[in-house]
């Protein structure tokens, strides 16, 4: 018998009771910019392209990606910083509002490369965009040591300074 390729559908995805909680599917690939997040807080430049990060305040910003509607229905504009979150972690991004990403899903490069918590609890938000907080430390199946960082369910809403870590 020839194995034959098949969908399997995830453990965290829109057919799971999770959506209920946290309806939006993120999607963390490999970081476009920078080569497993090496050099990412190394190298000043890295921050001056757009897609990257957005530097507001005097921060560079890590960029998350989200639906015009999806956004206007959060009251989400270009440039606000958001927080993601779900029972694993909260991190805060900057909003890039595009057409390019579906309705109900959420688009962030994985990692960041910059670890940066608002205080030093355990749990603490994350400021430096690290999207990797959000996901499952699940391997891909019994056989398979590969991580499975590149997609959760989570919640996203406009920040507001001093209140943070709402979403654990």
């Amino acid at each position: 018998r020839e194995p034959v390729p098949h969908y399997i559908p995830s453990w965290e995805g829109h057919h799971t009771p999770l959506i209920e909680k946290h309806p939006f599917q993120l999607l963390t690939p490999h970081p476009r910019f920078s080569i497993h997040t090496h050099h990412d807080s190394h190298i000043s430049w890295l921050n001056e392209i757009p897609a990257q990060r957005l530097i507001k305040d005097g921060y560079a910003w890590w960029r998350v990606r989200i639906n015009p509607a999806d956004a206007a229905a959060l009251g989400i504009l270009e440039g606000d910083i958001v927080e993601l979150y779900n029972d694993r972690g909260s991190v805060l991004c900057a909003a890039m509002v595009t057409e390019r990403i579906r309705k109900g899903v959420l688009h962030s490069y994985g990692s960041s490369a910059k670890y940066d918590p608002l205080h030093g609890d355990p749990g603490a938000t994350d400021k430096g965009g690290c999207v990797n907080l959000l996901t499952s430390s699940r391997f891909l199946s019994k056989y398979a040591q590969g991580m499975t960082n590149n997609t959760c369910l989570c919640s996203i809403r406009k920040w507001s300074e001093g209140v943070t870590g709402q979403g654990r």
